[in-house]
């Protein structure tokens, strides 16, 4: 694999995952103290199956788990999983990677199976997000209140947010972007815009794959690698009626009052 090609492949990874993808646990209920938000490790797989290709990479894993007591004397499991995640290719018999992320991963539960199915997880997490998919959540991203700019923006369905306790001021500088790329991971669009985006999408009635089509036709790329700045003025066309075909089969914004 070429470096521009492993370029493509790291930006695949880190596309923002959509709303549904991301899980939020309460501090006050999970007894941590702190609230977190994160991806569901099967949207974390599926992109790996979708940017990676099924059958070029793998994990492998190591638990350990120690039986201990709570203070009240309840049985608690306590797992640690020593997770190695390989992207490469198959020759023969043979797996040969050309990528590799070590992660560890912990849990504690009462039963030992779901301690050593959460550690597992967390380890998988943590592996792929050292290769870029998911890191948005360890970057502190996943809650990203960048305004959408002076353009009025419909409510969106996605629950409320909450803070993280990864918060991370220091963003790391990413490779160069894919061709056609228009956006860079410091401008491209925040996760609350992408949200708006799908949410008023539905509120127009509009077919998804549709409507990421009409976006790739006008900004020459997929709607999660659009900028900032192009999101809300999306958002606030949207609002004025949404998109439609012009003559030359290009996608289009409805201009305000042009409606009907």
């Amino acid at each position: 694999m070429n470096p521009e090609t492993k370029k493509k492949l790291y930006q695949a990874l880190c596309a923002p995952f959509p709303p549904e993808a991301i899980e939020r646990t309460d501090g006050s209920k999970t007894g941590r103290g702190y609230n977190t938000s994160g991806v569901k490790v099967q949207w974390i797989i599926d992109r790996l199956n979708e940017a990676v290709g099924i059958g070029n990479w793998r994990v492998t894993r190591e638990t350990f788990v120690h039986a201990g007591t709570t203070n009240s004397g309840r049985k608690v499991y306590e797992a640690w999983s020593d997770v190695v995640l390989q992207l490469g290719e198959w020759s023969g018999d043979t797996f040969v990677p050309f990528a590799e992320a070590r992660a560890y991963g912990a849990h504690s539960a009462v039963a030992e199976g779901d301690s050593r199915k959460g550690a597992a997880t967390n380890g998988i997490k943590r592996a792929a997000a050292m290769m870029g998919c998911g890191a948005a959540a360890y970057r502190g991203e996943l809650d990203d209140d960048n305004e959408f700019g002076d353009q009025p923006v419909e409510e969106s369905s996605r629950p409320p947010t909450h803070p993280t306790a990864q918060q991370n001021a220091n963003r790391r500088v990413e490779p160069l972007s894919m061709p056609r790329l228009p956006s860079t991971p410091r401008n491209r669009l925040t996760s609350k815009q992408l949200s708006a985006l799908i949410a008023i999408s539905r509120k127009l009635g509009m077919d998804l794959s549709q409507f990421r089509q009409q976006v790739r036709s006008r900004y020459g790329t997929q709607i999660e690698f659009i900028t900032k700045s192009q999101a809300s003025e999306l958002i606030g066309e949207m609002s004025n009626g949404g998109l439609h075909h012009g003559g030359d089969g290009e996608a289009e914004m409805a201009e305000p009052g042009a409606e009907g």
